[in-house]
């Protein structure tokens, strides 16, 4: 396939595709375009940073138009049957996080991962962490354990300290 030149219209046709669903392969490929030289295009010159921009204010004109589309099916606004449902469908799949069924998690790993990465993977962490604690047994500057005793005598503690009137 002969790779179209990537100018204003093909960006605009490539964050609409995105913007439903596409991959931005996919939407290259809609568009005539290689995804190598999609990449290629979008990794000079700060592109990424523009085109994300153009891209968020096509998913936000989506959901505004879903959303719409919602308020107008319950309202009864130029529908023969009002029912909201199907717009709602859509707008679950557009924007699960915020319109989903059920909650989503999402996890930020932060420099976890990098350390783990740097030290040679979850292995050679724990290998490492097992040295250490090994070095300071033998110098005895490693804690026992606590006593089952003492984590229940703690955890009357806490309960006395957050309502006193239970306790006694």
């Amino acid at each position: 396939m002969a790779s179209r030149k990537i100018d204003a219209e093909v960006i605009a046709q490539m964050a609409q595709a995105v913007a439903t669903m596409l991959t931005e392969s996919e939407a290259a490929r809609r568009c005539g375009i290689e995804p190598r030289h999609w990449f290629e295009w979008k990794s000079r010159a700060g592109r990424a940073g523009k085109f994300a921009a153009l891209l968020e204010e096509f998913r936000a004109n989506k959901i505004a138009g879903l959303l719409e589309r919602v308020q107008k099916s319950a309202d009864g606004v130029d529908v023969k049957f009002p029912d909201f449902r199907a717009a709602l469908a859509l707008l679950k799949f557009q924007d699960r996080a915020r319109f989903g069924d059920s909650p989503t998690v999402e996890i930020n790993t932060g420099n976890q991962t990098a350390i783990i990465i740097g030290a040679g993977g979850e292995a050679a962490v724990m290998k490492m962490l097992d040295t250490i604690y090994a070095e300071q047994a033998k110098r005895g500057q490693v804690a026992p354990p606590a006593a089952p005793k003492q984590i229940a005598t703690a955890v009357e503690v806490e309960a006395e300290r957050v309502a006193p009137e239970r306790v006694k």
